[in-house]
């Protein structure tokens, strides 16, 4: 069985405190999550969580969407990917962003489970503009249509899965194999709807067993989303 979760921990980076890591430190041990997946992650919460990390045998990978973290501190993200299966390659994507002014990037990692290399995408979508929405998932669909191993995609995509271009971005993943797996709650808390905007795609090598929204963490303005699932290939 294979354990995923998706989390944007929200960057609220003035107020860090040593409880937040430790909260989802504990979801994640708690939950043994093979393949945790991070949105807004900002700098002092990446250094306190990475030598939490380095206590088990987890590997995290993901750079910051500016590369002058002085200068762009305060609105400075990462999407990693945090995982305990051997790692054989990763990089990070920089995605189109204008007219926004805030860049987003997609992590990906390959990783080795049960002797099959499988590509783990994560990423956070602009949330203002539609143009940009549609030019982030046109460049995510690009990079996957290249990619031949089986997929993980998770990330906030500020996007409901009734928005007709997150429902074109759903089919056409759909037609390369790679299904949207519903989590039927929301996952941004403020939300009136019951429709998430935090989501999980899975290639057809994965059978799911069961997935639900993690409604009992306090550190964010998202809740987790949890899954576990078989690798048949």
């Amino acid at each position: 069985m294979i354990t995923i979760s998706t989390f944007n921990i929200q960057n609220d980076i003035s107020k860090f405190s040593k409880e937040k890591v430790d909260i989802v430190w504990d979801y994640l041990q708690k939950n043994q999550i093979d393949i945790f997946n991070l949105q807004e992650v900002y700098s002092t919460f990446d250094k306190a969580f990475s030598k939490k990390i380095k206590e088990l045998s987890y590997h995290k990978y993901g750079t910051f969407r500016f590369t002058l973290k002085r200068i762009f501190n305060r609105i400075n993200e990462k999407t990693p990917i945090i995982t305990r299966y051997p790692v054989l390659s990763h990089r990070t994507y920089h995605l189109p962003f204008l007219p926004s002014l805030l860049k987003r990037v997609m992590t990906k990692v390959v990783v080795q489970i049960e002797g099959k290399e499988v590509s783990i995408y994560n990423t956070h979508i602009d949330y203002l503009h539609e143009i940009t929405k549609k030019r982030q998932l046109k460049r995510i669909l690009k990079i996957l249509k290249k990619d031949t191993n089986p997929i993980i995609l998770t990330g906030d995509f500020n996007l409901k899965n009734n928005k007709v271009i997150f429902q074109e971005f759903i089919q056409e993943l759909k037609e390369l194999g790679i299904m949207h797996i519903d989590a039927g709650e929301k996952t941004f808390k403020a939300s009136a709807y019951h429709r998430a905007i935090d989501h999980v795609f899975l290639s057809k090598e994965f059978r799911v067993m069961d997935i639900h929204v993690v409604q009992d963490i306090p550190v964010s303005d998202h809740f987790p989303v949890l899954i576990h699932a078989e690798f048949v290939k």
